[in-house]
């Protein structure tokens, strides 16, 4: 009995470990972003930078680069969009596809207030509830 109670222990002890070293495992498994290090008592998980074509007339006349990050509530969130980005990304891209279409021009500002309340719904219907907002970290477009 002994045995089990101290192998219980170990456990608790190595996941509030994890618990409180994963913010810093997130940041540093991030790649390619610029903002290294920045931890909140939210953690945040960074999403991979999304390019995408700007159309005007039925031809590609620009192009839209956007750098996301997602605000999780806690760290068990954040574990579980971690390993759910790809599906989060995919989300992501979808509802950018269609604001796109909608309000964007190579040469009109975009207005990421109006993107923003795009990408959070999104993530709702796709089911992602652990992201408590969807971050934008930097958003351009260019003609070409």
């Amino acid at each position: 009995m002994r045995g089990r109670a101290a192998s219980l222990s170990e456990d608790h002890v190595r996941r509030s470990l994890l618990r409180a070293l994963l913010p810093l495992l997130l940041v540093a498994a991030d790649r390619g972003v610029e903002i290294r290090g920045f931890i909140t008592d939210r953690p945040i998980v960074y999403v991979d930078p999304i390019e995408l074509p700007l159309f005007e007339g039925g031809a590609i006349a620009g192009r839209m680069r956007v750098r996301l990050a997602l605000q999780a509530a806690n760290t068990d969130s954040a574990l579980r969009l971690y390993l759910r980005r790809p599906e989060t990304r995919s989300a992501l891209l979808v509802a950018l596809v269609d604001f796109d279409r909608a309000e964007c021009g190579p040469l009109a500002p975009i207005n990421a207030e109006h993107m923003s309340a795009a990408l959070n719904r999104a993530l709702q219907r796709a089911g992602i509830t652990d992201a408590r907002q969807v971050l934008i970290l930097e958003v351009n477009s260019e003609p070409v």
